[in-house]
């Protein structure tokens, strides 16, 4: 009998709608890996839950003049309409700001690390906007990253995909009014050790199946050492911090994403959905986990480590699906900057098979990808409507209801089609399994398989009205 298999697909920010970059990357590989294995009459559960208690949320709270809450409740619907309209079919997408149950757990788990003596308290100066009267911190602070040099938020570089403390950004500002920090003030915060971790680490991390660009970032940040991680941040909007002296704190975002997973699986197990986290984090479940490669530190690393420090009896992920940036019109999808086509809108427009399929043709697997509307159009009327709906058309009124005929006699040249279509079957099942996950080898497969199918039945029409040639004439 096969394991049981947990699917997630990293929370989407509750600070607005998916935009198409999104769909391209976890969301729709998280539920083409699941129907997959669910074809392998597997047992499996796919599971995603809003990012709520993001500092981008705040931001976004403050820049619309409402509450967190608000942002959060109204985007995590939004969220969740465009994951149904694009055809995700997920076990559970929950909403964490609203679940006392999540919240509960999130705080247990600082609570025992903190017990077991694994936090740390350390004053540190924190960037501070005079303008604002904010501390800058995650969102709330901008700059370049000190390892690339690319333009970055607090917490992670979307480049290079390597952590900073946001104080460190070169060129900090306000995200809010973009003005320098006009000075620090100290914060005693709760910090987790992740450098005691990295011999732990490098020891998974050799088995976990990832691609070649994840895998080298997690060598590179497993060679040197690993940083002190915040727990807790001088936040408010977040879920409290549990420890006597840090009530007025909460639990930094970029920490809470850890635990984040096994809180998500208690919120499927509290609606009947799945068994308690336990059966799926610490039995003989596989553990598969999507998401975009500047989450990469955060999954591979920083998490794996939160896991085993909190329970060593907890099994870090078998594998990860990682995706590379989706570009459009050349530049960066951007739900700050208004650069995107919002999912919800597009699939009003278009068909969900359709942009899924384009999505799946241009997916960004090993390398930033682009997508532009005339290229969807192309792939629409071009392949979709040209060639896969004339095929199967002509299939339905050949077919007409019967059954598929069998070949008495086989001909030459229907072996070397039935070898060409058994090896195309072979290489796209191989394209959805974990080691070899590629929605965009898939689909290129699959057109063509189809188009070998149009020639072979083109060429043998010919035999229709020969008495002598029936087998093939049947066949097809």
């Amino acid at each position: 009998m096969h394991v049981r298999t947990l699917v997630t697909a990293g929370p989407p920010t509750s600070n607005g709608d998916l935009h198409l970059g999104h769909l391209s990357g976890p969301y729709t590989a998280g539920d083409i890996y699941t129907r997959y294995l669910r074809l392998q009459r597997r047992d499996v559960h796919y599971v995603s839950a809003a990012d709520d208690h993001q500092s981008y949320v705040a931001l976004k709270a403050t820049q619309t003049g409402r509450t967190p809450q608000d942002v959060a409740d109204e985007y995590g619907l939004v969220i969740k309409t465009s994951l149904d309209k694009a055809g995700v079919a997920m076990d559970l997408f929950g909403q964490p700001s609203r679940s006392p149950r999540y919240i509960r757990f999130l705080q247990d788990f600082v609570a025992t690390l903190h017990a077991k003596g694994i936090l740390f308290a350390r004053t540190s100066d924190v960037p501070y906007c005079e303008t604002c009267d904010r501390m800058l911190f995650e969102a709330h602070i901008k700059g370049r990253c000190a390892h690339c040099g690319a333009g970055s938020d607090g917490g992670i570089c979307e480049a290079c995909g390597h952590p900073n403390k946001g104080s460190d950004l070169e060129s900090p500002r306000c995200a809010a009014c973009g003005t320098p920090p006009s000075s620090s003030r100290p914060s005693t915060r709760l910090f987790f050790p992740l450098n005691n971790y990295r011999d732990y680490l490098r020891g998974y991390a050799q088995n976990a199946v990832m691609n070649p660009h994840a895998r080298a970032l997690c060598d590179s940040l497993l060679a040197k050492e690993l940083p002190d991680v915040a727990v807790t941040q001088p936040a408010d909007w977040g879920i409290p911090v549990p420890i006597d002296g840090f009530e007025a704190q909460c639990i930094s975002a970029w920490f809470e994403l850890g635990p984040h997973y096994l809180a998500v699986c208690e919120m499927l197990h509290e609606n009947g959905g799945g068994p308690e986290w336990r059966e799926f984090w610490t039995g003989d479940a596989d553990v598969i986990q999507c998401f975009g490669f500047d989450s990469a530190y955060f999954h591979i690393v920083l998490f794996a480590a939160l896991f085993h420090a909190y329970d060593p009896a907890i099994r870090p992920p078998k594998g990860f699906i990682v995706n590379e940036f989706y570009r459009l019109d050349g530049r960066k999808f951007s739900t700050s900057r208004k650069h995107a086509l919002w999912a919800s809108d597009f699939l009003d427009e278009y068909a969900s098979d359709a942009v899924r399929f384009h999505l799946c043709l241009t997916r960004p697997e090993s390398e930033q990808t682009n997508f532009t509307v005339a290229e969807f159009l192309q792939t629409l009327n071009g392949e979709l409507v040209g060639v896969w709906d004339c095929w199967l058309k002509a299939l339905a009124t050949k077919m007409s209801g019967q059954q598929a005929p069998r070949a008495e006699t086989w001909q030459p040249e229907q072996l070397r089609f039935h070898q060409r279509l058994a090896r195309l079957v072979s290489e796209i099942g191989a394209s959805y399994e974990l080691d070899g996950f590629s929605p965009h080898r898939a689909v290129r497969l699959l057109s063509e398989l189809v188009r070998e199918t149009v020639a072979f039945a083109t060429a043998n029409v010919h035999h229709a009205d020969n008495p002598h040639r029936q087998d093939e004439n049947r066949t097809n």
